[in-house]
């Protein structure tokens, strides 16, 4: 009997082996599947974005549900016939068994009740069952046709998956990889797009948002590896903030190497920040990249101040400044400038360019673009340089921290004053005291002329924006080529005693009638911002009683009848020894005796009566309100009177 349950053992392992095969081959088959379509669905969307580790976390816990479901209906359900059923099977498959097979079983076992059998009859059945066994192997009536299926049913499955590793292993690898949570796991693509930021990121950290001018178009590069060609063209979703997405073309723009190119797509003016990502073929950026506006620096204001060249200053401790307006530059002889410039932002430089002016009329800079230094808050930018004679202007170009430029520098022009010696000019002739009252017309003696002996005043005023330095009385009788030089000097004044400097007569208010001013500078108002002395005059007793003229060559006295004619020379501050002076218009004055004087004095009264009674008669017209009466002629107002 043991040897007949042994060998129905043994076939029921072997059922045991085929049902199990056939569990696990549907297992495999749906965890197979599970896993596809879980891979499936992380490669769909990684095309797109990158899988959200929600996504990826809910697919490994479905897979994970999947896979223990099938387990316990294909695996831990198992049907496996018992021994009874198999006994079944072998009558039905060896007719000579006639029922003695499951019999034996059955009274075999200990439960058995075989109260009132014979036990002889028992054994005897036994035997004869255990002899029919011996001459069949049981073992052949397994039903292997499950091991069949199981075969058939995977073998498709390993051959796909086979299949999918040949043709492209990395896909599978990753695939499988970033299923089992392995970090740092990508999925290749036959295209890999990188977005190339203006300014490189640092190793392991994010691109920062690329930075554009307000205003101007963008252009967004990527670099691309793998397959492509020169016509491929991708994909920029472009998301401004608070917008809805707009795509643009990315086309190909030049080759760096075999294998990997750049591709640009250009975005329109703008000012709003916005988000974006490509796609070329099967490849994506990783991450979306991000863009932001900001304004380009511009020039606010230009000041500009002339700097005088430093021989102004009379001490030679310093050098003037004259503020030039809206920053247009007038400059003189050796002098230089002070540029200040305000930006509408803290900027990173800023540099002035000088500019001069080509044979064809265009302008071109001079030199190097001059930096500018910047204050602390990075808003105003100061230089001070001297100005080259072939400037013509000058521009102002800024930069910020993002490198961006100023578009359309302002441009200042600077033009140069005629390099001119000291302006002079001589005063009316008049015989005044300054503290009388009246106009100047009044004590006029325009014409008067030169008593043999006799003195003749000569007032002048003079003015040089680089400052006055010495003044010259130049004479010369009756037109002889060479002027004699008279020094005059200066006039150091004390304002409280003298009183206030009167231009129009070239003295001070407390000189007297016969007051004499050499050569007065007029001291600054402001010894800070202004130099001293840049206008100045004086009035000049000129005595004729010494004077000497040449004829010939030979020296002899002044006589009636000579023509004496005399100027003002004034030279400015300019140490160039061949420098110039200014000189004013000359004036002549006729050598005559006392009574020729005295002539020309009564006709110079008679014209005044005959202007009286114009006045009378013209008052009676009009009315006596109408016409104010003439000055009188009295001994103060007499241009004759001897001191």
């Amino acid at each position: 009997m043991d040897q007949l349950v042994r060998q129905l053992k043994g076939w029921q392992a072997r059922e045991r082996f085929c049902r199990l095969a056939w569990g696990l081959s549907r297992w495999a088959a749906v965890v197979l599947a599970g896993l596809a379509a879980a891979c499936l669905m992380d490669w769909t969307i990684d095309r797109y974005r990158d899988t959200p580790m929600a996504v990826r976390i809910l697919l490994a816990f479905g897979q994970l549900a999947l896979f223990a479901v099938a387990a316990v209906g294909f695996l831990f359900r198992l049907r496996v016939p018992s021994l009874d059923v198999l006994a079944g099977r072998a009558e039905r498959a060896y007719p000579e068994f006639d029922h003695r097979l499951v019999t034996a079983l059955q009274l075999n076992r200990p439960t058995a009740k075989t109260a009132g059998m014979s036990p002889q009859l028992i054994a005897d059945l036994t035997r004869e069952a255990s002899d029919i066994s011996a001459r069949h192997d049981l073992r052949k009536l397994t039903e292997t046709h499950r091991l069949k299926k199981a075969v058939y049913l995977l073998l498709p499955l390993v051959a796909i998956i086979g299949g999918l590793f040949a043709f492209n292993p990395k896909l599978i690898l990753a695939l499988l990889a970033r299923q089992a949570f392995v970090p740092g796991v990508e999925i290749p693509r036959s295209v890999a797009i990188a977005w190339e930021p203006q300014r490189p990121a640092q190793p392991d950290a994010d691109p920062a948002p690329d930075v554009w001018p307000s205003g101007d178009p963008v252009k967004l590069a990527f670099r691309v590896t793998g397959k492509f060609t020169e016509n491929s063209v991708g994909t920029v979703a472009v998301r401004p903030e608070g917008q809805p997405t707009e795509h643009y073309d990315l086309r190909f723009a030049e080759r760096i190497d075999d294998s990997t190119a750049r591709f640009v797509a250009e975005y329109p003016p703008a000012s709003v920040p916005f988000t974006f990502h490509a796609r070329l073929h099967d490849g994506r950026t990783r991450k979306p990249g991000e863009a932001r506006f900001e304004p380009r620096p511009v020039v606010k204001e230009v000041r500009a101040w002339l700097r005088l060249p430093l021989y102004v200053d009379p001490e030679r401790k310093r050098r003037y400044e004259v503020k030039q307006e809206q920053g247009e530059v007038t400059a003189l002889v050796d002098s230089g400038v002070r540029i200040e410039a305000t930006a509408t932002k803290p900027v990173k430089a800023a540099t002035l360019v000088m500019l001069k002016r080509t044979a064809a009329g265009a302008e071109e800079p001079i030199g190097d673009p001059l930096p500018m230094a910047l204050d602390a808050g990075r808003t105003t930018a100061t230089l001070t340089t001297e100005i080259s004679a072939q400037a013509v202007a000058y521009r102002v170009h800024l930069t910020d921290d993002n490198e961006f430029a100023n578009l359309n520098p302002p441009r200042r022009g600077i033009g140069f004053a005629p390099d001119e010696p000291p302006r002079v000019n001589l005063l009316p002739e008049v015989l005044k005291d300054p503290r009388e009252l009246g106009p100047i017309d009044d004590y006029e003696v325009a014409g008067m002329p030169l008593v043999l002996g006799g003195r003749v005043q000569i007032g002048y005023t003079a003015r040089s924006p680089l400052g006055l330095d010495r003044a010259y009385i130049l004479y010369r009788v009756n037109e002889s080529e060479a002027w004699t030089p008279l020094p005059l000097t200066p006039t150091v004044a004390d304002p409280a005693k003298l009183g206030r400097f009167l231009p129009e007569l070239g003295v001070f208010e407390n000189s007297g009638e016969y007051g004499q001013v050499e050569f007065y500078r007029v001291p600054s108002p402001d010894l800070e911002s202004e130099p001293p002395g840049l206008e100045g005059g004086g009035r000049y007793n000129f005595e004729t009683g010494a004077l000497k003229k040449f004829e010939k060559g030979q020296e002899s006295k002044l006589m009636v009848g000579d023509r004496v004619e005399f100027l003002v020379g004034v030279y400015d501050r300019n140490p160039d020894p061949k420098r110039p002076q200014g000189r004013s218009e000359s004036r002549i004055k006729a050598v005559v005796t006392l009574a020729q004087l005295e002539d020309w004095n009564r006709q110079r009264d008679q014209s005044r009566e005959r202007l009286r009674q114009l006045e009378e008669r013209q008052r009676g017209v009009f009315g006596r309100d109408t016409i104010p009466p003439a000055s009188g002629t009295d001994e103060r107002n007499n241009p004759f009177r001897r001191p």
